[in-house]
């Protein structure tokens, strides 16, 4: 299921397929990216993205479920998060560097979330933007989703008699009308 910006972004694309002929929707669809991550920086993405949605017990991180992708996506589409996102790992490589001499993703996990909760409170705007958009790139996964989903336990419905007992001895929920 797609997710609210994905199903927009297809119905734009539509639009200028219907408009300009299947030609103008490939030539969009295979335009080179207007902003993207090095190497360096899709690493260390992943590595903050895991200290925000770290793996449990039966759940997958943020990056093990494909958050990095999809938040590399949305830089591409959207310039301004690709700003964001750029300028919080710009912050967060520059503290590591200053305080650990090392970069983040080589920092153990305790001392990643050191430095994230200093970013917090120091650049509290841009530590929640990233935040918002790592959470969007883990709950909008099909995978994710799946792996949250509530089972609704099968009911017996030979039984029906046993399910409207509790209901048939409730005194009634409306007044009754006096006769004049």
């Amino acid at each position: 299921m797609p997710s609210r910006r994905e199903f927009l972004i297809r119905c734009v694309q539509l639009a200028v397929a219907a408009r300009g002929g299947i030609g103008a929707l490939a030539q969009l669809q295979s335009a080179e990216p207007s902003a993207g991550f090095s190497r360096e920086e899709l690493k260390l993405l992943g590595a903050a993205m895991d200290e925000v949605i770290p793996q449990s017990d039966r759940m997958p991180s943020a990056s093990a479920a494909g958050g990095v992708a999809y938040v590399q996506q949305l830089g591409w589409q959207y310039d301004n998060i690709s700003k964001d996102i750029g300028a919080f790992l710009h912050v967060l490589q520059k503290a590591c560097e200053e305080e650990f001499g090392i970069g983040f993703a080589d920092l153990e996990s305790q001392r990643r979330i050191v430095l994230m909760k200093s970013i917090e409170e120091s650049s509290a705007k841009l530590f929640s933007d990233f935040v918002a958009y790592v959470y969007e790139a883990y709950y909008t996964r099909p995978q994710v989703q799946g792996l949250l989903s509530c089972s609704i336990p099968a009911v017996n419905d030979d039984n029906d008699e046993v399910l409207l007992a509790p209901v048939r001895k409730l005194a009634p929920l409306y007044r009754k009308c006096r006769e004049e």
